[in-house]
This record gives structure tokens, sequence and C-alpha cells, in this order.
């Protein structure tokens, strides 16, 4: 027969198990500690409900509520929900007396009141659009006041070019001019230094032209009074 032989747990072992007890105990703790979220809601249009201590007519009543009014649901029941106040009273109430949706007179005036500040709201931005349009409207005057500066400046700059490529030319006719009259002044000398050369070589011409007549002259007087003497001698 062979018999077995009980081991003990091993030390990680032991520690789980020591632990796990601790373990689960914390976790229930927080699970019952959790606070339940309550969420509002509206009763519904009626006379008047009440609101009693426990679930059913038996308990005392602590409260009447109107319609319309809010209260925080708690907790649920077969017919009956626990609810809190707004003064902090709480009490069980029928659950068909209540409603998740708010009453048609706070919601028509909550309409009104998104209605009205809707209407603010585009108050505030027709006036926004108009200064928009008014700053558009200035921004549309500066940019063609720049446009036409622009095409002012762009017709100095082409002139200035234009007034450029003429100064180029008069200065090109210029020295055109200044170089033609060198020519000029040239011939000019030319033609003085010929025309002195001409007026020499005449006065030379009429000196000697001079001189050949007042030489014929004395030939012929000399003749002439030969002449006259050989006429007075046969005489």
């Amino acid at each position: 027969m062979i018999i077995g032989r009980i081991t003990k747990p091993s030390g990680s072992l032991s520690v789980f198990l020591l632990t796990l007890p601790l373990f689960l105990l914390f976790n229930t703790f927080l699970f019952l500690e959790t606070p339940v979220l309550a969420k509002t809601s509206y009763v519904k249009p009626s006379s008047e409900v009440v609101i009693r201590r426990g679930q059913g007519i038996k308990y005392k009543i602590v409260a009447v509520v109107k319609d319309g009014v809010s209260v925080e649901f708690l907790e649920e029941g077969d017919s009956y929900a626990k609810v809190r106040l707004a003064n902090g009273k709480e009490g069980w109430m029928l659950k068909r007396f209540l409603s998740d949706k708010p009453p048609l007179e706070q919601v028509v005036t909550s309409l009104r009141t998104e209605k009205e500040k809707m209407k603010q709201k585009e108050i505030k931005i027709l006036q926004k659009l108009k200064e928009v349009s008014s700053s558009l409207a200035r921004t549309k005057t500066e940019f063609d006041a720049i446009l036409a500066e622009r095409d002012q400046i762009r017709s100095d700059y082409q002139n200035l070019q234009q007034d450029t490529a003429n100064v180029v030319q008069t200065k090109n006719d210029l020295l055109k001019t200044v170089k033609e009259n060198e020519l000029l002044v040239q011939k000019l000398a030319s033609v003085e230094e010929e025309n002195n050369s001409l007026k020499k070589d005449n006065a030379i011409k009429w000196f000697l032209s001079g001189g050949g007549v007042l030489l014929i002259g004395m030939f012929i007087g000399m003749r002439s009074s030969k002449s006259r003497r050989r006429t007075t001698s046969l005489l």
C-alpha cells in the first residue's frame, strides 16, 4: 500500500491564501461604499403628489409637490420611487407621476430663454457683421487707393524710362552735333585758309598787273616823247 505524503503549500501560495480574504473584504467594502449617481426626474402634471416615508399609503406624508417640480431620483421600488426634494427631504412617491422629460411650461420657458439668447447673439452678430462690412469698405477704399498709387507709380516709371530714353537720344544727338560742328569748324578753317591763300594770290596778280600797266604806260610815254622830239627837230 502506497501512502501519500501531504506537502505544505509554498511561501507565495501561503501569502496568497492569507491575503485573499482581505482582498475580497476590501472589494466588498468598496462596492458597498460606491455612491449611486442620482438622476433628475420631473413630476408629471397632476393636482398634487404626496411623498411618504415608505412605499404605500400607510406611511406618513412628508411632503406634497406640484407638477413640474424637479426631484432627485434616488432608488426605484415596485410602484414607488425614492426621491429627494430641493430642500433635502427624502421620501417615496408613485413612479407613474415621474418623467424624464421636463414639463411643457418649463420647456416653453427654456425655449423662450434660448430664443432670447439667440436673438441677442443675432444682434451681436449683425453688429459684428456691420463692423466687418464697414471695415471691408474701408479696406476696399484703401486698396483702390493703393491700386491708383501703384498705377501712378507705374506711369511715372514708364515716363521716366521714356524721358531717360529721350535724354540718351538727346545726348547722342548732341554728341553727333558736336562732332558735326567740329567737322564744320575744320572745313571752315580750311576754307578760310584757302580764301586767305586766294586773296594773297589775287593781291600778287593785281600787283603784277598794276606794275605791268605802269611799265607799259611808261614805255608808251617814252615812245610818245621820242616821237614828239623827232617831229620838233624836223620842223
